[in-house]
């Protein structure tokens, strides 16, 4: 078995754009039962390419049964996730900056919500090179600087503006427990305008996605080896109390916390000694 996951930052010319870059590579022995990956909802929208076995989906807690395109457009997640890998397993996923793929193509995210779509279908003419070349090549390096000439020439001919609502998310998936009125005018916006504004920019209210960013970082700080007690967890998390965390729990995983992170010490990687970071 081989593993490889990987977070590597976008260059310099992109940056205002693309959060970041995350390669994934797990390789089964022949016979073994791949367990499911559980996949949380995270604050972001995605472009993300399967070069070698393709991925199985299911939204909610329904079995993965739908096979994945090699490319696709991911909108704002709001719920798990099922993804079924096969015995060789490569993702590479980019994620974008708050209102990125909104700017870039034009598309209303609240369409995307918690769905994908086929990235050959909706984006111009190249990605289906860019997707070839991808499962060409074995090193992320190389995938990453192929992808970055793709996404240069699509900011290069991008005319529309970011919007408030843009930088008022990405305030709030860094500090959630920021309060929306206040940061609203300070980017020009009545509350109001913010919650009209950020569906078509974002796939989700300002509200939503706070709460999204909030429990990522409470998951992810769950899976480390030191993590505390789910009070803990919920306080280190910005939660006022672990009853908040909980609720959340069961609206983004359908899940409790025990029986989730339970699943998630099984998850794929976990099998390789590694972690989503």
């Amino acid at each position: 078995m081989q593993a490889l996951l990987s977070y590597r930052p976008p260059s310099p010319a992109l940056r205002g754009w693309v959060r970041q870059h995350q390669f994934v590579r797990l390789r089964f022995a022949a016979g073994s039962a791949v367990p499911v990956k559980a996949y949380w909802p995270r604050p972001a929208a995605a472009l993300a390419f399967y070069p070698r076995d393709l991925e199985r989906i299911g939204i909610g807690l329904a079995a993965p049964e739908v096979l994945k395109p090699r490319a696709v457009l991911i909108g704002q997640p709001t719920v798990v996730t099922q993804r079924l890998l096969g015995l060789d397993s490569s993702v590479y996923q980019i994620e974008f900056e708050p209102g990125a793929l909104h700017r870039l193509l034009g598309l209303n995210l609240d369409e995307l919500t918690d769905r994908y779509v086929d990235a050959e279908a909706a984006l111009p003419s190249g990605i289906r090179a860019l997707a070839d070349l991808i499962e060409e090549e074995d090193q992320p390096s190389a995938q990453m600087a192929a992808a970055e000439r793709y996404l240069l020439g699509l900011v290069q001919a991008c005319r529309r503006r970011e919007l408030a609502a843009d930088r008022v998310a990405a305030r709030l998936i860094e500090h959630p427990d920021s309060l929306l009125e206040p940061l609203a005018r300070m980017n020009g916006l009545s509350l109001r305008q913010l919650q009209r504004q950020a569906p078509q920019s974002l796939g989700v209210g300002p509200r939503l996605l706070a709460r999204i960013a909030r429990f990522d970082r409470a998951v992810r700080t769950a899976t480390s080896p030191t993590a505390g007690s789910l009070l803990q967890l919920a306080v280190d998390a910005g939660y006022h109390d672990h009853q908040h965390l909980a609720r959340d729990f069961r609206q983004f995983t359908l899940s409790t916390p025990s029986a989730f992170l339970a699943r998630e010490r099984g998850a794929p990687e976990q099998h390789f000694g590694l972690r989503e970071g």
